[in-house]
């Protein structure tokens, strides 16, 4: 066949193939069918010769492995523990095995579940925890007042002191002059003598200090607080109902006003209110100056002359100076003396107010249209800036507007002071005395001590104020001691605030309260009258707060406030600074009982079983000892480890008991004597004394000495509490140990008969034990097991 017959045989069935398929012919070039190899190269590469041998494979029986594939992705395995379901054609033992299985796989979901949940509230109790400990931290570090009530809780920080080094007193003079006058008043009570005003006690104590401003504001605190009799109903409420703060607070201001006037025009005129005015008038009033004053009386502008004599408390002398002008001045004098001696005229006051109406306000006369306001009270919002030059003229011109039991303007005027100008307008941090004294005279104490209480400075005189003022019934206290320092109650009258005297005292104290204890308690005993949340008195919380605080290895705080024990009598205790607190509502036994539950809360079981003995909880104290030597009988005795001081204890115990000094439960009492049983018995046998050890443990009859002995000590050990069951396993470890050496002593022996009846004693004991520890009602630790069989096993 020649070169043409085959070129048109190839197109002929080339035009078949177009006719009977509808796919357009496919040209590729050089490069493209290099590419197409490259790619199925790099395809055959990659999905392995393994997996294109399965697939030729798998095709030739007929199998679809991709689509295999997918079938198997979509099958879900079936999750770990599920239960199994039961088939209802299965056979008997089948549907036991089923059962069987579904009930382990259920306990494991519940015991897995319960870990679960006991994990999560585990750690949500640790977050909580810390999280309050944070809060404590970040409230006590707050310095500005907080209108927000928090309930927190005080939360111990444990340190440890080093015993060997003997602190400093961390009161600097200052303080300690305050702490002795405060031991002294705390005295004078607890001797039920006559209660002496503390606030008068610390003003007259000021004098000392050498600075005349705080000698001030002692003395505006005593001046402002001379009420007639305590306060029996709510501090804050009565505050505003009673006229002699506002009172007390106007007459300290024209005190003070009137030595001022004397400095300025001499000493001579101290005695004479009448020419000490005059003189005062005519230094401050030239020629020049009297334009405007209307009225004079002997060449001297007469309401000038009124209105210094009411600003320095000599109110005949204004009266006397009216009387004087003339007859046109009668009514203004007979309202004056009427004020003066508490007696109201409604037809005079109406007919003065008409004339300020109608004259006196367009007056130039600046002294008239004031000592008009002053009397009457017109226009209380006019400032009278051109005779209030000072804020001690301010102040004093307000408070002698208001009228007896006159509350609203009462409280308008503390608004004024606090909310309205504050510590901004009064340049407070420049100027403390200043702003606390305005405070402290328009009878917001509370605010005055807080503000005070945040410069370092004064916290000292802060908080001797606010103990003061809550002696004398006058401080506005927090409903509950775990609010801020300073908070709004909606039920008091606005804008008074109530102070935390708890937080207070307990920030001051606790900078000394571990190098001055003595004084750090009369301090917490100023507490005595209030309540935390849990109903404690809040003395003995502070307290128990300080010991359980000291840390659990420092017995110092301990027995400096409790005493310590000089010998081992029950009664030979030296007394503690706690004792001279003692009244009817609480004593040395009720505080350590209290300490010591909380001692036992946080697992300090040493420390709480001397509290719980101190307190005549013997049964506590018993059982705490037991929780103690459960732990420790088993171990050599060391130099001041826990075991030598609870076998102290426990010789004492074991004398009290033994004397019926002490009355205690008979099961507690049979586990204590157990117990110091066998801390004698590890004790002979660390020592090495066998034969002493074996007598003891015999008269216990905790272990078997022969097999018949088992099943009467499997029956003793039913009755046993389970601080002695937990020391049984190391009791009979030590026995078997025992036996094993006595067993190796004699083996080494000469081998006569009595020696060999001694061995076999020896291995019917180590039986017997062996048979105990298989057959006791709860399982042995496995070390427990192992080292009984390898002793055991010696001996054979």
């Amino acid at each position: 066949m020649d070169l043409n017959t085959l070129l048109q045989r190839a197109q002929n069935l080339n035009n078949d193939a177009k006719a009977e398929c509808e796919l357009p012919a496919v040209e590729r070039t050089l490069q493209q069918v290099l590419r197409a190899t490259t790619e199925l190269h790099s395809r055959v590469t990659q999905t392995g010769c393994k997996e294109i041998q399965a697939h030729i494979l798998l095709g030739s029986k007929g199998v679809d492995l991709p689509k295999l594939n997918q079938k198997l992705e979509a099958l879900s395995a079936r999750k770990t523990f599920e239960p199994l379901d039961v088939k209802a054609d299965t056979d008997v033992r089948t549907f036991l095995k089923n059962e069987r299985e579904n009930a382990i796989l259920s306990v494991i979901e519940d015991t897995k579940k319960n870990i679960s949940d006991s994990a999560n509230k585990q750690r949500w109790a640790s977050m909580n925890k810390v999280w309050n400990e944070e809060k404590t931290r970040l409230l006590d570090a707050l310095i500005a007042p907080s209108q927000n009530f928090i309930d927190l809780q005080r939360l111990p920080e444990p340190t440890i002191v080093n015993p060997l080094c003997q602190p400093r007193s961390c009161l600097d003079p200052l303080e300690l002059v305050y702490a002795q006058e405060l031991r002294h008043y705390n005295e004078l009570l607890l001797k039920s003598s006559h209660r002496p005003n503390l606030v008068q006690k610390f003003a007259h104590l000021s004098q000392s200090f050498g600075d005349c401003r705080l000698t001030d504001m002692w003395t505006l605190l005593a001046c402002v607080t001379q009420i007639s009799e305590p306060l029996r109903s709510d501090p804050i409420k009565s505050r505003q109902q009673r006229p002699e703060f506002v009172t007390y607070a106007k007459s300290y201001l024209e005190r003070r006003y009137r030595v001022f006037m004397c400095s300025q025009v001499g000493g001579s005129y101290a005695n004479n209110s009448y020419q000490l005015v005059v003189a005062y008038v005519n230094h401050r009033f030239r020629a020049q100056q009297t334009i405007g004053l209307v009225d004079t009386v002997r060449e001297i502008p007469l309401w000038p002359l009124v209105y210094y004599g009411l600003r320095c408390g000599a109110v005949k002398v204004a009266v006397e100076f009216l009387r004087e002008a003339g007859s046109s001045h009668d009514e203004f004098a007979q309202l004056v003396a009427d004020r003066n001696a508490g007696e109201t005229n409604s037809k005079i006051e109406n007919q003065l107010r008409l004339q300020y109406a109608n004259k006196i306000r367009n007056s130039t006369d600046a002294y008239k249209k004031a000592v008009y306001c002053i009397l009457l009270g017109c226009d209380v919002n006019e400032v009278h800036g051109e005779v209030a030059k000072t804020i001690d003229d301010f102040l004093w011109m307000r408070l002698a507007m208001i009228q007896p039991g006159d509350a609203d303007n009462y409280g308008k005027l503390q608004s004024m002071i606090l909310e309205q100008y504050g510590e901004k307008y009064f340049n407070a941090r420049q100027q403390p005395y200043l702003y606390f004294e305005t405070l402290a005279l328009t009878g917001q104490f509370e605010a005055a001590i807080e503000f005070l209480a945040r410069q370092d400075e004064n916290r000292a005189h802060a908080v001797h104020m606010a103990i003061a003022l809550f002696e004398l019934g006058l401080l506005g206290s927090a409903r509950s001691v775990s609010q801020p320092l300073l908070s709004i109650d909606i039920k008091d009258p606005q804008p008074l605030r109530r102070l935390n005297l708890t937080r207070l005292i307990r920030q001051y104290v606790q900078r000394f309260e571990r190098t001055d204890t003595s004084e750090a308690l009369h301090y917490y005993y100023t507490l005595r009258c209030l309540k935390d949340s849990k109903g404690r008195n809040m003395f003995m919380a502070c307290v128990c707060d300080l010991v359980v605080d000291s840390g659990v290895f420092d017995t110092t705080i301990f027995d400096l406030i409790f005493g310590k024990r000089q010998s081992s009598d029950q009664n030979d205790v030296n007394s503690g600074l706690f004792r001279q607190f003692e009244c009817p509502e609480f004593d040395t036994r009720t505080m350590a009982a209290q300490v010591g539950d909380e001692l036992a809360a946080l697992g300090n079981f040493e420390m709480s079983a001397r509290l719980y003995e101190m307190a005549g909880k013997y049964n506590l104290a018993v059982k705490h000892i037991c929780i103690l030597m459960a732990q420790v009988v088993h171990l050599p005795t060391l130099g001041g480890s826990l075991r030598e001081r609870l076998g102290q204890d426990a010789q004492r115990f074991n004398q009290l008991l033994a004397s019926d000094s002490i009355d205690v439960e008979p099961k507690m009492k049979s586990s204590f004597v157990l117990l110091q049983d066998l801390l004698i018995f590890f004790n002979f046998y660390h020592d090495g004394k066998f034969n002493a050890a074996l007598d003891l443990l015999r008269q216990t009859q905790l272990v078997p000495n022969t097999l018949d002995d088992v099943d009467v000590v499997l029956g003793n050990v039913k009755q046993l509490s389970g601080e002695v069951i937990k020391v049984l396993p190391d009791v009979i470890v030590a026995a078997m140990e025992i036996a094993q050496k006595q067993y190796k002593q004699l083996k080494a022996g000469s081998g006569s008969s009595l020696e060999q009846t001694q061995m076999q004693q020896l291995r019917q004991r180590a039986k017997a034990l062996s048979n105990m520890a298989a057959t006791m009602p709860y399982r042995l630790p496995n070390d427990t097991n192992k080292r009984l069989i390898e002793l055991e096993l010696d001996m054979h």
